[in-house]
């Protein structure tokens, strides 16, 4: 892959953004043996007859702090070619703010991301980006016939099944193989493990979602980072996005509605002891187990309560600027592309160093 070919339908630069049509995104660590031999691939499906109606194409692989040598790789490549560009992180910061920095740095009208270590076939993407055509926003691939070991598949089919109650109904939320319009990934805010469940953030906003097949190859070089710590924050971090997409701008319901109802169990027992009491005359020592519950009751649903107004108030102060709807188009009386965009973030938030593309 040299410099003149790749200038066939290369890009001109961040001065020249608005001539980037598609970018593909791939966040890298410790990827020293793949992550040249698999530029290689998105230069030859980038110069396919495919993927013409999706030119101009830039490569943007981002160093998520690597420790094997892939950041000189990624320095050689980004002086080389002037369709990729390198964008290095100060330390390891995982998986969703590498993705993260990638998709800020991202230039394109339409946005591709792969995982770094060569399982993703690039040779899916123009496919990816054909039902972006469709009308979806984002399209999410599918590894049906994944080609990972059950220690990985199995987790994963668990996390997947969960995260089915985030609401989009797809089988594969941990595929990185995703192709998205600029819209969707101006919404992206990546937290902790939360790049597993981007299909769930923005079906939360409203934005469309399909999923396509997608090959998936072994390894061939360098070792998975997957281990039981990332598992477990991964549960952690869908049990937060289930109540976050369904709660996280009316906290009230949920807490309080929880609180009310220990409130009202707590009342019940508490009004039956009195009337076993005043009306019976049994007496309440041999029931001092239930009092104490009733007590335990009423104080843990008073403060789930409280828990839920002080919630509800600031949740008003963190949306106070975020719509709680997108528009799909307006007709009538109106100029059409009424769309909610919000503003871009600044690229000059990200702690990063860029190499390449200019």
């Amino acid at each position: 892959m040299d410099g003149d070919h790749a200038g066939g339908v290369a890009i001109g630069g961040r001065g020249d953004a608005r001539r980037v049509r598609t970018s593909i995104v791939l966040p890298a660590y410790n990827e020293r043996g793949n992550v040249e031999a698999l530029v290689e691939e998105i230069v030859a499906v980038a110069d396919g007859a495919e993927m013409a109606q999706f030119r101009p194409v830039e490569i943007v692989v981002v160093d998520d702090g690597s420790t094997d040598g892939t950041r000189e790789v990624i320095r050689e490549l980004a002086a080389s070619h002037d369709r990729f560009r390198g964008v290095f992180l100060t330390r390891n910061f995982g998986q969703s703010a590498a993705l993260c920095a990638g998709l800020d740095e991202a230039d394109g009208e339409f946005v591709v991301t792969l995982d770094a270590d060569g399982q993703n076939d690039p040779a899916d993407v123009p496919r990816l980006l054909s039902r972006l055509l469709e009308g979806y926003d984002c399209v999410s691939g599918w590894r049906r016939d994944r080609q990972d070991p059950l220690s990985k598949t199995l987790p994963s089919r668990i996390q997947t099944s969960l995260a089915r109650f985030t609401g989009p109904k797809i089988h594969d939320f941990g595929c990185t193989l995703k192709a998205y319009r600029r819209e969707a990934v101006e919404e992206l805010q990546l937290r902790g493990e939360g790049h597993r469940y981007i299909p769930a953030k923005l079906y939360n906003r409203g934005f469309a979602i399909a999923e396509e097949p997608v090959a998936h190859r072994p390894r061939t070089a360098g070792t998975t980072s997957y281990g039981t710590g990332r598992l477990l924050r991964g549960f952690v971090d869908l049990g937060f996005h289930v109540f976050w997409n369904r709660y996280s701008m009316r906290p009230l319901h949920f807490l309080g509605g929880t609180g009310v109802c220990l409130l009202g169990l707590g009342g019940l027992l508490g009004s039956h002891a009195v009337v076993m009491k005043y009306a019976l005359g049994a007496s309440l020592l041999p029931h001092l187990p239930r009092l104490v519950l009733v007590v335990a009751l009423i104080l843990f649903g008073f403060q789930l309560v409280m828990f839920g107004v002080l919630a509800e108030m600031q949740s008003r102060l963190l949306h106070r600027e975020t719509r709680p709807y997108r528009i799909a188009r307006i007709e009538g009386g109106e100029p059409e592309g009424q769309a909610d965009r919000p503003v871009r973030r600044s690229r000059e938030e990200s702690p990063v160093a860029i190499e390449g593309g200019e």
